[in-house]
């Protein structure tokens, strides 16, 4: 009897470590999935100066890669046969790397102190003439700490940047371009 108690103890355990983190990745990469729809028609096109980092979701598996922005784009898991599997996410901000206020893509649409979607635009504090959008009043005071110790960047580097600046430009989808053409 105990050792069937400890077998049902420890499959259910299993069983809902499992599908726990199951549940977790899948809603990451879904609410990444949502937030590549603003990106999804960027391609690279040009070879940037600065370095930054370009976040894929991958179209096969819905999984998240991230690689040198300033490289052709590379599916990890499809390979490199597969360049057209994935949409781009996100241009990340690289360790190290000094970026100006033009290159990240404002207005941000998540709180660079919490990590959380933004629900208004009611806080904001100003930053070399930009507004940055925080969450709520908490995040204001530790952003606004930050700045006062010239360490801004501690939350900057948590926004994205403009695909622009980096060699990636807008292109059409490719079906609708082909039904354009006069056949």
């Amino acid at each position: 009897m105990i050792r069937l108690f400890v077998f049902l103890l420890l499959g259910s355990l299993v069983f809902a470590s499992s599908s726990h983190g199951d549940h977790n990745h899948g809603n990451k990469a879904k609410k990444e999935a949502k937030d590549a729809k603003a990106y999804n028609a960027y391609h690279l096109t040009s070879k940037a100066k600065k370095e930054a980092t370009a976040e894929y979701l991958d179209g096969c598996e819905d999984r998240l890669w991230k690689q040198d922005a300033s490289k052709v784009k590379a599916c990890p898991y499809c390979g490199e046969a597969m360049p057209d599997c994935g949409k781009l996410v996100k241009i990340l901000p690289k360790r190290g790397v000094k970026y100006s206020m033009d290159d990240y893509d404002l207005p941000n649409k998540i709180c660079p102190v919490s990590g959380e979607e933004l629900e208004d635009r009611k806080h904001s504090v100003q930053v070399q003439g930009k507004t940055i959008y925080l969450c709520c009043k908490t995040c204001i005071k530790k952003f606004k700490k930050a700045i006062s110790r010239g360490r801004a960047d501690k939350y900057l580097k948590k926004l994205p940047l403009k695909p622009e600046r980096f060699g990636f430009s807008k292109s059409e989808n490719s079906h609708e371009s082909h039904n354009a053409h006069n056949h």
